[in-house]
Order: C-alpha cells, then structure tokens, then sequence
C-alpha cells in the first residue's frame, strides 16, 4: 500500500479519533504488520503543513522519524511526472494527488492509506481509510 501525507500530519496533531487511528497505522508499520510505500513528495507535505502547526523543529523531529520507518521511498523522477501529467489530464486528482498516484503506479501499488477523498472514484485506485486499514490488519 501507499501512504499518504495526511497519515503522518493527522498523527502529529489530531488529538481525536482520526489522529488515534492514524498513529495506530505508523504503529503497525513500525512493527511491519503493514508494509507500505510512499513518494518523497510525502516528506515535502507533512513538513510544510507541521511547520504551520506545531513549528519547524517538531516538524523535522517527526521527519527524520518518518524517515527511520520501515517505508519504501519512492522517487521523483522523470517518468514519475510524466505520468502524473497524464492523470491530471485525464481525472479529477489535483498535481500533488496525481503524483501520489503516479508513484503508486510505478511502484506497482493499487492502494492508498489516506483521509483524502478525492481519490475516490479514481479508476484503479482504492483508498483506504484509516479506520478501515486498521480492521484490515488487526
């Protein structure tokens, strides 16, 4: 599975049901009961948003232990952004969500653990919520 940004930032500062079951997924996949892959593009936004919320310093603590995780990074490369191209032209996934998508793809993944609901009703792409991520690998 891929995991999204908004995984770590509703960990990090989600004091309610959504931020328990989002810091319950990085517990599974510190513990690898839940292998998964994201897209360096992750790091970007979890970063950018947790500088707003909690300050820099938090947010390069909770980086640098994103970055210590059991998680394949995915990179941006060239064919990565040609392929988000084609998706932004052909769904409703704005550029970042299409390079999520896009990295999906070339990882070989279908799935994506996210709160995002814009990746609903994208042609082969599943999400997964958090709560239901966890029903899945409890």
């Amino acid at each position: 599975m891929y995991i999204d940004s908004n995984i770590f930032i509703f960990a990090a500062i989600d004091h309610g049901k959504s931020g328990q079951n989002c810091r319950e997924i990085i517990r599974l996949i510190n513990e690898q009961k839940i292998t998964c892959a994201a897209s360096f593009l992750v790091i970007d936004e979890v970063m950018w948003i947790l500088k707003k919320k909690v300050g820099k310093d938090d947010a390069i603590k909770i980086t640098k232990a994103m970055l210590s995780m059991p998680i394949k990074w995915i990179g941006l490369d060239k064919s990565v952004i040609i392929r988000m191209v084609e998706i932004y032209e052909l769904t409703q996934l704005d550029p970042r969500d299409a390079i999520h998508f896009s990295s999906m793809k070339e990882s070989g993944l279908s799935a994506i653990v996210s709160e995002d609901k814009d990746f609903d009703n994208v042609e082969g792409l599943e999400r997964i919520s958090a709560s239901t991520c966890i029903v899945r690998y409890h």
